[in-house]
């Protein structure tokens, strides 16, 4: 079938909406592979990298299935940037089925439109798409459990789809998307109110979507298990971020421009908009599958934030997933409007290149401190590895079993320092918030043990007077400045210390 013209995106793409797709997904799956080679690992990545080093039913942070996927990929690929790779490909998996999502409710050019789009945006460009987070998993098998179902809800004509199959795969799909994170639960809510509020609630009387459910149970017990195990820790520690602090307007705020920034502005427009003109059309079924899935996630983080105090905008990011089949749709059925779709689709493509590889070069260079960027301004110097620790820490006599043992202040610094050392030494962190590496270090172990602190001078001069009671003794700070290019772009402190007492005054899980 050939294409109208205004129907493609570009007009280099075939005729064929699935090639064309494929086509837009092989590009894209190139850039961010030279996306992941440019740039370093972020703090978030470098924690999940050392956390990932001991395997765990699940652990204090998140659900384990990422961690599980890079500790395979590590064993691969070491902590060189291709341990990236299984994330990236799964990605290029998760935008084909958007497009066979949108092309089963609208059809193939507005499933090619917006697979387009999703690559486009800067969340779904860099976090899910290339880096070692949740989102990855969670959106590769949310959308898979949404294709199963709507191929039994929204069946063509020649089609007599299984309920058996369909709620079997969905359970297992929302099983996994469990797995990988807690907000998983809020587009299953979703589907509920769905069905719920449309014929599709006989399905309710049918066997097969308990028996899906129980599949996703038995996929998800690891989680239950272990947070059994340790007082049920980190539930008590995400139920914890949603609120207590009262009326927090400027989260809100930060909330509402932290999405419109992530999506970016040239998408999350048109992908608002469009969300509450459908909104009026919820008559439709296809639509309202789609809006019902996306409400509860962008709706309670984006509120919940008047009250938590916390605005961290990639949190809705899964529910604005859902929209994207309703912006492919709305651009096919307006090629006249203006700006038009394909003059937009150049912008977005463009700004999508240049953005993901300036900025990775930008990280790999340290350009703009070069440029005279104060270091603390600079956003790509969280993704700057510390490898400069693990000579000055072997020469120390890190790394033998008698060697002295490795200590840092903050979670966010262990990562960096565990993703430097981690595989020679243990490293554990001793001050109030050490996340996930309170499940790793045993007190006994470590009690009256040799220590070298390593953390950034104002983290260290900030803890200074409590270190001095956790250690007998508490040597002077050695200082280090590591940077790209040779530069010190981070103050670096290397402490000696005898005598350890105690791990944390206050764990973060106790409180």
């Amino acid at each position: 079938m050939t294409a109208a013209p205004t129907s493609k995106p570009f007009a280099f793409l075939p005729d064929d909406p699935a090639r064309a797709a494929a086509m837009l997904i092989l590009a894209f799956t190139a850039m961010r592979i030279l996306f992941a080679m440019l740039l370093g690992f972020g703090v978030d990545e470098s924690y999940t990298l050392g956390q990932a080093r001991r395997l765990a039913l699940s652990y204090f942070d998140h659900p384990p299935l990422h961690l599980w996927l890079a500790h395979a990929s590590m064993l691969v690929f070491g902590t060189t940037w291709a341990v990236r790779l299984p994330f990236i490909l799964m990605f290029a998996g998760t935008s084909w089925l958007m497009f066979r999502l949108t092309e089963r409710l609208f059809g193939g050019w507005p499933g090619v439109w917006a697979v387009l789009a999703l690559n486009c945006s800067l969340f779904f460009l860099a976090s899910p798409g290339t880096w070692i987070v949740p989102d990855g998993p969670l959106l590769l098998f949310l959308a898979a459990g949404m294709l199963s179902l709507a191929q039994l809800f929204f069946p063509k004509r020649s089609e007599t789809p299984s309920a058996w199959r369909a709620w079997t795969l969905a359970g297992l799909c929302f099983g996994l998307a469990g797995l990988s994170k807690y907000s998983a639960l809020f587009v299953v809510l979703g589907l509920a109110a769905f069905m719920l509020a449309t014929p599709h609630r006989r399905w309710l009387l049918h066997p097969a979507p308990y028996a899906g459910a129980l599949v996703a149970a038995v996929v998800v017990s690891p989680i239950i298990v272990w947070n059994m195990a340790n007082d049920w820790a980190s539930l008590r520690f995400q139920a914890g971020r949603g609120g207590g602090k009262g009326l927090t307007l400027a989260a809100f705020a930060q909330m509402l421009a932290g999405q419109f920034v992530w999506l970016a502005p040239w998408i999350a427009v048109p992908l608002a908009t469009i969300a509450v003109q459908e909104a009026r059309r919820w008559f439709d079924p296809r639509r309202l599958f789609l809006l019902a899935l996306a409400a509860p996630t962008i709706l309670y983080f984006t509120v919940q934030s008047l009250w938590s105090g916390w605005a961290l905008p990639h949190w809705p990011m899964p529910g604005w997933f859902f929209i994207f089949p309703l912006l492919g749709a709305w651009m096919v059925a307006n090629p006249d409007a203006s700006p038009s779709p394909r003059a937009w689709a150049k912008w977005c493509a463009g700004l999508a290149v240049v953005l993901s590889l300036g900025i990775g070069a930008m990280g790999a260079t340290g350009l703009l401190t070069r440029l005279g960027v104060p270091p603390q301004a600079d956003p790509t110097l969280d993704a700057f590895d510390w490898k400069a620790l693990r000579p000055v820490l072997a020469a120390k006599g890190v790394g033998p079993r008698s060697g002295p043992v490795v200590v840092a202040l903050t979670w966010n610094e262990g990562g960096k320092v565990d993703l430097a050392v981690g595989d020679a030494a243990d490293v554990m962190v001793i001050g109030p918030d050490p996340r996930g590496f309170m499940f790793r270090q045993v007190a006994r172990a470590y009690q009256g043990a040799d220590v070298l602190i390593v953390a950034q001078a104002a983290t260290f001069a900030r803890q200074r007077a409590t270190l001095e009671r956790q250690f007998a003794v508490l040597g002077e700070p050695e200082r280090l400045a590591i940077g790209r290019g040779g530069r010190g772009e981070i103050d670096l402190v290397i402490v000696p210390a005898r005598g350890l007492r105690s791990l944390a005054p206050v764990s973060v899980a106790a409180r």
